[in-house]
């Protein structure tokens, strides 16, 4: 069939902006022909710009707005990119259907739940109702009450979804994921189906149902495939590399019902979120999925200077799979990113924070500096450290180390040794015990404080009589910790004492109580590390409580983000950026991540972590690593390894620095009065002058 194409010009004002604004490669993918075309963004390539200059170049060609479907995975993306299409196209923009998956999902479901079973008020679940449903939905499947041992509802909660999210079995995703827990597969299952059901009963969905019911309506109504079809005559992906099976299913369905214009952006080498499900093939294979696809690359960075970017290309291109790269950076020359080796963690604490300090004195914001981590725990030492000095921070890792629950126990552990009628604390302890809630730990408190020594009378028979008779036996387990943790001279030796938690009963009640038990536990092993820096108990609990960070208070109160530093792991970093950037703990085990390694193509995921880390700084970029690490509470300090995503790359492509020691005078004459406390480089570690030397 003859096909005759309509040629548009561009309105004057718009046609200026996308000379004026857009370079070249930008150029063509804004104004890509239709179709199936794949555009790769790499770091502070103008992303956002480009896909919002798209969606500006189809509703200038005639492409009615309300026909456009922009689908992003974040609701601050969505509203960034409409507001700039806003600048282009005016209030067409808000005529758009732009938001998250699920956004998009709920609007189109509220036309068709019935077709489905449900309402159209059809009310959706939070986490925290989602997990009270599946206690009920236990109940219903009698898994309740069967064993401390079987899963917990969050974990359950996980493993559905996780199965939902891929396209996989539950079955096989039990068996992968958890492993330990395939001896209830049965009873997992009758949960599974036991929860749908609860769900359509209450006519609620949770966040998965809002995709899955969206497949559903597409696979088992013909007449609804053919209508989304014909709706969203163009479709753009934002972030196509951290969509999973359930998503790309949707989108590529619907483009293929209707004209087969389909626009994904990404970067493959931002693939970080297998964990959650992501599909790294989603935007790896899109070319064999649609061999007429045309790609586009955004290679110009005019985020981070050249030496970052070389820095940065040299990294991923170790890596197996992948598009190439030829990152090239607008910037003008800046300093080589650095390599620092330290002693060990406190010392790299120290150092990184006498470098932002000295950054702050040379007028670079707190808020334009973050320190970049591979796990949570990883910054527990430098956030005692950022206490200690007095630098305002704020965490967006997760909660601040010293609000979380699990350390707020071990702190009650301590509190309890060093004052024993400290009621809040021996509350805290008693409900961990199963079969004792808040009215039985109050009595037991109440005994135990009615008697000269509360510890000596915690052991008595009068106390444990008290105790229900099913928890006597954890709550004389309860007892003989203390006692371990008491034999230490935790005053004296506070790190000793949570190494006596550690070797307690207590790891057990953080499997049995909270999620994410491993993590959990590195958390307390970090704290035992950060504690050997103090030779008194009753110090280390008056700073980590005066600085207020225990509940939940600010660390230094500012209220302007510009004097709050940022301290992120880097799946929390991704898209944003800085103008110094710090990432520390860079040893092998650690970044990569020592379980990551041993899954197929782990090896890579670690390195586009690592990737997007480097990837955020604009001027400065300082890589740090300890030379010994120490695991509190389980084994001696031992020689680390530095990561081999610092090893692999050319020494050329960045400067190694060798730390010296420098003392502060105590009487330092009047002509230097004047001086910064930490000036120049080389880099030098100096200690505070209240610290012991």
């Amino acid at each position: 069939m003859r096909k005759i194409t309509l040629k548009h010009k561009l309105p004057a004002g718009l046609d200026k902006q996308f000379a004026d604004e857009l370079n070249s490669s930008q150029r063509a993918a804004a104004t890509a022909p239709d179709g199936y075309n794949l555009i790769l963004a790499g770091p502070g390539s103008g992303k956002t710009r480009v896909i919002t200059f798209r969606v500006g170049f189809l509703i200038a060609r005639g492409v009615p707005a309300d026909s456009i479907l922009l689908a992003t995975f974040t609701r601050r993306a969505a509203r960034e990119m409409v507001g700039r299409l806003g600048e282009l196209v005016g209030n067409q923009a808000g005529r758009v259907w732009a938001g998250t998956f699920h956004h998009v999902g709920n609007r189109l479901l509220r036309g068709a739940a019935k077709d489905l079973g449900f309402q159209s008020n059809f009310t959706i679940l939070d986490s925290e109702d989602q997990t009270d449903l599946l206690r009920l939905a236990m109940d219903d499947a009698g898994l309740v009450d069967k064993s401390k041992l079987a899963p917990k509802a969050s974990q359950l909660q996980h493993l559905i979804s996780f199965a939902i999210n891929t396209r996989r079995p539950l079955t096989e995703v039990v068996a992968s994921e958890a492993a330990d827990q395939a001896e209830w597969l049965p009873e997992i299952e009758k949960v599974a189906d036991a929860y749908a059901r609860r769900k359509l009963a209450s006519n609620c969905m949770d966040y998965d149902d809002l995709l899955t019911q969206w497949l559903r309506l597409l696979d088992e109504f013909p007449n609804r495939l053919e209508e989304q079809g014909r709706m969203f005559r163009h479709i753009l992906i934002d972030e196509m590399q951290d969509t999973n099976a359930l998503q790309i299913e949707i989108v590529e369905k619907i483009a293929a019902a209707g004209p087969g214009n389909l626009t994904a952006v990404g970067d493959d080498a931002q693939s970080i979120y297998r964990f959650r499900g992501a599909n790294y093939d989603n935007i790896l294979k899109f070319p064999d999925r649609h061999p007429d696809a045309r790609v586009f690359r955004l290679e110009v960075n005019y985020r981070s200077t050249p030496q970052i970017v070389s820095f940065t290309e040299a990294s991923i291109a170790h890596n197996q799979s992948g598009f190439p790269k030829q990152l090239v950076s607008a910037r003008t020359d800046g300093p080589l990113p650095v390599v620092v080796a330290t002693a060990d963690v406190f010392e790299e604490a120290a150092l990184v924070c006498q470098q932002i300090l000295e950054a702050h004195d040379q007028d670079v914001p707190l808020g334009r500096m973050a320190v970049l981590y591979r796990n949570h725990y990883d910054s527990v030492v430098l956030q005692g450290e950022l206490l200690a000095r007095n630098i305002p921070y704020t965490v967006r890792s997760g909660m601040r180390f010293f609000e979380q629950a699990h350390v707020k126990d071990v702190m009650a552990f301590l509190r309890v040794v060093l004052n024993p009628r400290d009621e809040a604390s021996w509350r805290r302890l008693f409900v961990l015990l199963p079969g004792v809630g808040p009215a039985k730990a109050g009595a037991v408190y109440q005994r135990i404080t009615s008697a000269a020594d509360p510890l000596k009378a915690l052991a008595t028979a009068e106390t444990m009589a008290i105790v229900p008779t099913k928890s006597r036996g954890l709550f004389a387990a309860f007892v003989n910790d203390l006692n371990l943790i008491r034999a230490t001279d935790p005053e004296h030796h506070p790190a000793r004492a949570i190494e006596a938690v550690l070797k307690g009963g207590y790891p057990g009640t953080i499997r049995q109580k909270y999620d994410k038990a491993d993590n959990r536990i590195k958390d307390v092993e970090q704290f035992a590390v950060l504690a050997a820096k103090y030779d008194s108990l009753e110090r280390l609990l008056a700073e980590l409580l005066l600085a207020g960070d225990v509940y939940g208070m600010d660390a230094a109160g500012s209220e302007d983000p510009q004097d709050v530093l940022v301290l992120s792991t880097v799946h929390q970093a991704k898209g944003l950026e800085w103008s110094h950037v710090f990432v520390v703990r860079l040893v092998d085990e650690g970044f990569p991540h020592r379980r990551a390694m041993d899954e197929p193509g782990g090896e890579d995921e670690e390195r586009r972590i690592f990737y997007v880390a480097v990837s955020r700084a604009m001027n400065e970029l300082m890589l740090t690593y300890p030379s010994t690490i120490s695991r509190g509470g389980y084994g001696p300090t031992v020689f680390s390894t530095p990561s081999r995503f610092l090893t692999e790359i050319h020494h050329d492509l960045y400067e190694r620095v060798v730390l010296e020691h420098e003392f502060d005078r105590l009487n330092a004459d009047d002509d230097d009065e004047d001086e910064p406390p930490w000036t120049g480089r080389p880099l030098k570690s100096q200690p505070d002058r209240d610290s012991k030397t």
